[in-house]
Order: structure tokens, then sequence, then C-alpha cells
């Protein structure tokens, strides 16, 4: 499509926008579903009235991420197991198999209605090979045969060398190990995630919802995991809310925990292990240990989970703590509430699929009027841009960071009324979850992805209409409603357009190739404050390759194991959006992988 057919879709949009009754209807309904009803909950606290409200304010923000302190063993068990698993994500999932199959008996405690956790809103085992598939194949990354040591090297150089390195040579063994064992033991139906050698990158479990949806992505394979859990001896208790460890001595031996009936003490015989995420929705605990990456996040993508409990929990027990100001984050997440110093919920959206429309190579600028880097998922004719099918995508992690640590931790887009037809035709040839979704009528899988979801511009006008994206018929009114200093968007747009009429781009460095250098000019005009999309924290409580608990002497916490992202230092330190591509495993692959180890570690324990 040549910048002349691009410019004519003005028509097609404004019948799109004629369906704005029915996005204004579903707004409310759909983002709050989608945020597992947990929106009103996440709202920003009310500004301080008077001094002492302010107090009061900032006392239960400190009290947000102050340490849980350990109760003492009660005189008799409400109920006992030899392992108490806490959490019932990836984790929880792999680690109370891998421990019942191995004879022991496991109750795992969720909180929530349903399994799963963040863990069902992600849907790629990112991997570096050395699994059957990708042996059979022969790929692996950075070398083939795979070699542990050569991805310990390859990882560290990228994250500075803040990782516990025989930690990661652990995971770098075990990651394949789990792999294999979850198609054997749990009977996961891996897939490829495209063709070709280097589509192992990236697994995903075959069948498990329609390719052209991506939110959730895990709910259906979780409700067969969990079958599979209760079916292989896994006792799991729903509704039930880990509030305390229990320690006798030095030595941690259960849980106290909330349940429908009351108040009871889970008795963890032979260990207790915290797999419950780590402290995304915790604003709290993000200013006290992450500072520097919540000043650019301004979303949370998978409410209502992940308070940081567990992690609150092991620090009452004397954990100490890694992974020190290190995030998972993605690019292009949409600014939907005002900045409140002391409110301690994060904003939380599930709208994924409506910030494809953002998250184009559209002009992007800081505060400053400086133009922003954009990283393509797809590959160009300029060398900065990663061109190699066989390495892992980092544009979207490298691009959050990009958005992220611009002046305020803010990135301003602007686009124009062409947007529909390009995002739609991915015309700027981005991949990954940039790509505009729609799902056929007549996918056998469509019951499983709600109305609203179905179509990538229905979420879209969800952000319109609530004034995530402000759309206005001039630049000048744009450039008012982002609240940038006047002339900063104008003279912005003038650069732009003559860059676009020149085929050529103007800045220095990371040029844009010139297909996409499409005119701003067709009104009306788009805009929104953009930086990083949180998916996962990574620092959290710091443990040793067995998984066991470390205290801030060095010295194990006996009875203690956790699991990622419980667990920190996957990532390493200062790691502001997860690079390469939210660590060695990303997010979902990571937490399967860490309760696999901390079940072998048990096991091992009680050999």
């Amino acid at each position: 499509m040549d910048k002349a057919h691009a410019s004519d879709q003005h028509d097609r949009h404004q019948h799109h926008l004629s369906r704005r009754g029915f996005f204004k209807a579903a707004a409310t309904a759909t983002v709050a579903t989608a945020a597992g009803g947990a929106l009103a909950a996440c709202s920003p606290t009310a500004p301080a009235a008077d001094g002492n409200a302010s107090d009061k304010a900032k006392a239960a923000f400190e009290a947000a991420a102050a340490p849980i302190e350990p109760v003492e063993a009660p005189a008799s068990w409400d109920v006992e197991a030899d392992v108490i698993v806490v959490g019932s994500g990836g984790g929880g999932m792999t680690g109370s198999v891998r421990l019942a199959d191995a004879g022991m008996s496991v109750i795992m405690l969720e909180k929530n209605e349903k399994t799963g956790g963040t863990t069902s809103y992600g849907g790629m085992f990112v991997n570096l090979g050395g699994h059957r598939m990708a042996n059979e194949v022969e790929w692996a990354y950075p070398t083939y045969p795979y070699d542990p040591n050569a991805v310990v090297t390859y990882i560290n150089d990228l994250q500075q060398m803040t990782v516990d390195p025989e930690l990661l040579y652990a995971m770098a063994v075990e990651g394949p190990q789990c792999i294999d064992w979850m198609a054997d033991a749990m009977d996961v139906p891996w897939a490829p995630s495209s063709k070709g050698p280097s589509g192992m990158k990236s697994l995903y479990w075959d069948g498990q919802i329609t390719a052209k949806n991506s939110i959730e992505i895990n709910h259906y394979p979780f409700e067969i995991m969990t079958e599979t859990a209760k079916a292989h001896g896994v006792d799991i208790r729903t509704n039930t809310e880990a509030l305390a460890l229990v320690m006798d001595g030095g030595t941690v031996v259960g849980i106290k925990a909330k349940t429908p009936d009351g108040e009871k003490f889970f008795h963890g015989k032979k260990a207790v292990l915290l797999t419950a995420g780590g402290f995304e929705m915790n604003r709290a605990m993000l200013a006290k240990y992450t500072p520097t990456c919540l000043r650019g996040i301004v979303n949370v993508a998978t409410p209502p989970y992940n308070d940081g409990a567990c992690i609150r929990m092991g620090l009452g027990a004397g954990a100490d703590l890694s992974g020190y100001d290190s995030v998972a984050c993605f690019d292009g997440s949409v600014e939907w509430e005002p900045y409140d110093e002391f409110a301690t919920a994060m904003n939380a959206h599930v709208n994924k699929d409506g910030n494809q429309a953002v998250r184009q190579p559209w002009l992007l600028i800081n505060r400053t009027g400086q133009r922003v880097p954009f990283l393509s998922t797809a590959g160009s004719s300029y060398p900065f841009l990663n061109t190699d099918p066989n390495t892992l995508v980092t544009a979207l992690t490298d691009q959050g960071a990009v958005e992220m640590s611009q002046p305020g931790g803010r990135t301003y887009v602007c686009f124009d009324s062409k947007f529909e037809q390009l995002v739609g035709d991915n015309f700027f040839k981005q991949s990954v979850c940039r790509v505009g979704k729609v799902i056929p009528d007549d996918d056998p899988l469509i019951d499983r992805v709600p109305e609203w979801q179905r179509d990538w511009r229905n979420a879209f006008q969800i952000m319109v209409d609530a004034g995530a994206v402000k759309e206005c018929d001039t630049i000048e009114e744009l450039e008012q409603e982002l609240g940038l200093r006047e002339g900063v968007l104008v003279k912005a747009v003038e650069d732009w357009n003559k860059a676009c009429e020149a085929g050529e781009d103007s800045v220095p460095t990371y040029k844009y190739d010139p297909e996409w250098l499409i005119p701003i000019g067709d009104p009306p005009y788009y805009g929104a404050k953009i930086g990083g999309n949180l998916f996962a924290t990574k620092c959290g409580l710091r443990i040793n390759p067995q998984m066991q608990v470390i205290d801030v002497e060095g010295a194990v916490i006996e009875g203690l194991y956790a699991g990622w992202h419980t667990a920190g230092g996957s990532n390493g330190e200062n790691n502001i959006a997860g690079k390469p591509f939210n660590g060695l495993f990303g997010d979902v692959g990571l937490s399967f992988v860490g309760g696999y180890m901390a079940a072998g570690a048990i096991i091992d324990a009680q050999a």
C-alpha cells in the first residue's frame, strides 16, 4: 500500500467511529471484567484533604510494603501435608505435580476462585533450546549443540554480570528438562511458535486458544492443568489466602491461611514452597524496590494477582532480596490514570490488543520534542534493528526500556486517521503482539474469546472513550490534551511531515525506514502518553541454585523454597524492562521452570 492509498482511508475510519455506541456500552463492563473485577480496588486513592489525612495515606503506603512477620506454630495443626505450595500459577502447577509424582502429599493454596494467576495471561515458553523438539531440528542459541555454559555467558553479558552464575547455570540445565517433563508428565502438547528451526525459541500450548487472541491466552491450558494436578493427587484449595509463614525456631514449618471456613494452620512437614508471583499490583513495593522502573511504568496488564504478599512473608522471616530495580515490561502501554503519590495499588487494565494501534512506528517524541527511537520486531533495512531470525525478539522489551527512560518516564505518540487501515493491514510488518488482531467468525475457537476482544479496534475505541488515547481535531488541541508545552508537538509534526515529503528521515541515528514515513495530516489526530506495560517484577526473595530462600546473612532459611517470580535475581540488577525478552525463559516459562526446580530440590533433600 503506498502513501496515497494510506491517505484515502478517512471514510473507513468514520464508519469505524459510527460504531461508538457499542464501544461505549462495552467500555465500563469489559475493562472492569477483564481486570478480574479488581479495578475498583486498584483505583488511586483520593488526594489528601489535610495534613492528617496525608499522614494516614503515607502510613498506609509504607504498611503496604512492610514485612509480614511469621507466627508461632500452633499446639495442633488444622491440615497437614508433606509440602504446602502457595500459588497455582505455572510454578505452582509444575512444582505440585512433580512433588506428588515423587510420592509426597501436596496441598496447593490459591487465594482466588480459579487457578492460573498471572501465568494465565501469557502464552509463550521462551527458551534457548536443549529440549527434545529443539534437538530434533538441531537448533539452540547462542550455539548448537545446546551448551549451558554458553547460555550463562550470553545472558549474563546482557545483564552486566549481575546474575548469580551458578543459579543461572542451574536454570540453563533444568529449563529444557522442564519442557520435556511437562510434555511427558503433564501431557502438554508443545508446538513451535513459527515455522523453521528458530520457531523453537517460543513454544506454546498447541490449540490453547485462537491464534488471533492474546488476552488470558493460557486460561484454557490451566483448566486442563488443574484437572491434571488433581489426577496426580494434588489437593487444590482455592479461595484460600496465605496470611503468614509459620516458624518453629528458625525453620519454616507451615502457613497460616484464611479459608472459607475461617483461619487455619497448614503444616508443611517437609517444606513450604512460595510461588505466588511478584508485586506488580503493589505500588508501594514498586516504589521501594524498583523505583527507577516505577517512574516509567504506566499500566499493569495482569490484575488482580501479584500483590507481593509472599515476598513480604519471606522478608518477615529474615530473607534477603535480589533483582533490585528489575522488571519485565513491554512497550506501548497507555497512561489510563493520573499519578497519585500514595496510591498503594497500581492502575491495571487488561486491554492488550487495543494497544496495537499505538505500538507502531508513528511519530514518537519525549516532552522536549526529541524523536524517540522505534525498535522493530520484523527487521528493517537499517542495521540497528534485529534481523537475525535465530535470536529472541528483544524489540518488545528494548522498546519498553526506551519509552520508560525518557524525561518524566513517558513517551508521546502521535498519528492520524489513517491508523486503522495501516494497523489492520499490518503495513509496518510488525510481528508477535504488535499485530492488529481480528478473529474471523469461522474460527473454531472463537467462543473462548469475549466479543469485545475479537477485534483490536474495539479495545482501541475503549481507550479513546476512556480518554487514555486523545482524539482531537487539530494538532494544537492534541498538544494541549497531552500536557506538552506549547509548540512542542506542533514543531515535531512539522519536522516529521518535512521528512515524509523528502522521503528520508531527518534524525541522525535510529532512522526510520523510508516506507514508515507516513505524513500526519488527516484529522482527527490521535495521541497518548505511553510507557512500560508491566508484566512481571524481577525483584524478589534471594535464593540459591536449590531454590532455597537465603537470609540477609547468607544462610539458608530452613524449610522455605521459592519459585519465580516470588524469587528474584533471574534478570539481575537494574534491568529496567527485562532484556533479553524478560529473561532466560520469558515470564510464563520462568514460572514453570521455577516450580519444577524447587520441587526437584525438595525431592533431593529427602533422598
